[in-house]
């Protein structure tokens, strides 16, 4: 799609590197980017709220259940995309180990 309105560079048809479809190789595809996403945003939130916890604590959980309901909301035909559980499963992962790292290196020792 972007590169019907602006031309495709030369050195992208050099760089192509076919992947082998296997079930690793999909989630990699398809699933990852959207963990890699929710966990951009769960970090935005952590950097905009950084001393305030009780306001990235609701921010954050927020964001958990507005990216569940866009997960959730491309059961109906209305929203374009496919349901996929791998990706809540994700979305779950990145959550739990950011959360795992926030607890390790940037919550000890702060006061409020």
């Amino acid at each position: 799609m972007l590169f019907k309105w602006i031309p495709k560079p030369e050195y992208l048809n050099d760089t192509y590197i076919p992947v082998k479809h296997t079930v690793f190789s999909s989630m990699l595809i398809y699933n990852l980017p959207d963990a890699l996403w929710f966990l951009s945003g769960i970090l935005f939130i952590r950097f905009l709220w950084f001393n305030d916890k009780k306001w990235q604590w609701i921010y954050i959980v927020c964001f958990y259940v507005i990216a569940a309901g866009i997960e959730f909301s491309q059961l109906s035909n209305n929203v374009p995309g496919t349901f996929d559980v791998l990706d809540l499963l994700f979305m779950g992962i990145a959550a739990f180990v950011e959360g795992l790292f926030y607890k390790k290196f940037c919550y000890i020792g702060r006061t409020k």
